[in-house]
């Protein structure tokens, strides 16, 4: 009798701890109801956003919301795009307002996951169709620029280089290329003129530079000096108060060419250090425009969401390239962006600061005739004051000798911008 109940009692015990474990690896629906003011989608465009509205309360804290491109498959919704979060604080209710990003051709629903605690519940808006295709990519991310020395060639040092086409390596990183440029099988953004020249000139937008002196003759610049943005035109970089002929002359059959460069123009959106030449409105819309944006590109989705954001500079600040004829914006860019302007010591003229660390600059480009827009925040420049020298009269200036302290030092920017797919 014992052994019976014995038996009776281990089986009792084992079924017991059986449901047990199932409860606990039970996954359990959050209490969420859904009132949404979309239930479906006829048609949405690929790379553009699509509003969805409506409101979400659960019995508890809502603590994530999450939208998702998925794909009915044998009664299972597989992701074809990323999550994309709606940021929630503290609330069991939520007035929802979400501009989702449609990433993905291949979905026939939007799903709508919102979690509480460790459960969760998902709502699905039917999507008919996703047309169109994408306009473009984009680079977000930080990146570091030197600005080099004079580069030593058979042009400028005819007594060291005797052979035409030769010179010294230029390696130090002073060349950005928007659209990113294939370096040994890797594509790169940031180039050194050997680089570059590798490939021609190809997607080559633009350098950082430290202006001193004419680089074919070794003169000094007297009338500008000191840090600049400059594209890759001839006549700009290699201009007289710029001064980078030796970044353009041909080694070895290669040469930075104007026919494989993109044309890249700046607008300097300073801060409201600047005083009366502040414009406070543009300034916020820059401002927060690439606040919005994400700092690295994870996702492709990311990408094509940058991409269309950047779009807003064109349409908002330089809308009369897209015909507009009644009061249209002009962005009113330049093929530079100086540091300080008259900075040379010949100058008679009072030295102007342009930008510092922490202010915005608009890129305008232009590749295979299409417009590509970006912004670059300066995150750390080398304090270029140690390179000032007092002209009587006129008041502080570069030096010529001082400037050669500004080379080779960091710049580091945050740059997000339009590319080519």
């Amino acid at each position: 009798m014992r052994k019976i109940n014995f038996l009776f009692l281990s089986v009792f015990v084992a079924m017991t701890t059986l449901f047990v474990g199932c409860d606990k690896n039970e996954i359990k629906e959050a209490n969420v109801q859904f009132s949404l003011n979309q239930t479906n989608f006829d048609e949405l465009h690929f790379a553009e956003p699509v509003q969805i509205t409506g409101t979400i309360t659960a019995d508890k804290v809502i603590t994530g919301i999450y939208f998702t491109g998925v794909k009915l498959e044998n009664n299972n919704y597989i992701a074809k795009g990323d999550a994309q979060e709606y940021l929630v604080k503290g609330t069991t209710t939520v007035n929802l307002d979400m501009e989702y990003f449609v990433d993905s051709k291949e979905i026939s629903h939007i799903e709508i996951k919102v979690v509480v605690d460790k459960t969760s519940k998902s709502q699905y808006i039917r999507v008919g169709s996703v047309i169109g295709e994408a306009k473009g990519s984009a680079f977000l991310g930080q990146v570091i620029l030197r600005a080099d020395t004079l580069v030593w060639n058979a042009e400028n040092m005819p007594d060291v280089y005797t052979t035409p086409n030769t010179g010294a390596t230029a390696n130090t990183s002073s060349f950005f290329s928007i659209h990113g440029v294939d370096i040994d099988g890797q594509k790169k953004h940031v180039l050194t003129a050997d680089e570059l020249r590798s490939v021609q000139g190809q997607n080559g937008s633009f350098c950082f530079l430290n202006v001193l002196q004419n680089t074919a003759n070794k003169d000094y610049i007297e009338s500008q000096r000191g840090y600049m943005f400059s594209n890759l035109l001839p006549s700009q970089l290699g201009g007289g108060t710029t001064g980078r002929q030796c970044d353009l002359y041909e080694i070895e059959g290669k040469a930075i060419r104007q026919a494989n460069i993109d044309t890249t123009q700046f607008k300097i959106i300073a801060g409201s250090w600047i005083g009366g030449d502040w414009k406070e409105a543009r300034y916020k819309f820059v401002d927060s425009l690439f606040m919005v944006i994400s700092d690295e590109a994870t996702t492709e989705a990311t990408k094509l969401k940058a991409y269309y954001l950047l779009g807003k500079i064109q349409t908002t600040l330089d809308n009369s390239t897209l015909g507009v004829e009644e009061n249209p914006t002009s962005l009113g860019a330049l093929n530079y962006a100086r540091r300080r302007t008259d900075a040379g010591t010949s100058g008679t003229k009072v030295m102007v600061e342009n930008f510092r660390a922490g202010d915005y600059i608009i890129l305008k480009n232009v590749k295979a005739g299409k417009l590509y827009y970006g912004i670059m925040q300066i995150i750390q420049m080398y304090d270029d004051t140690q390179a000032f020298v007092n002209i009587e009269g006129v008041g502080q200036k570069i030096g010529q000798e001082e400037a050669k302290l500004l080379f080779h030092k960091p710049l580091i920017l945050n740059i997000k911008v339009q590319t080519q797919l």
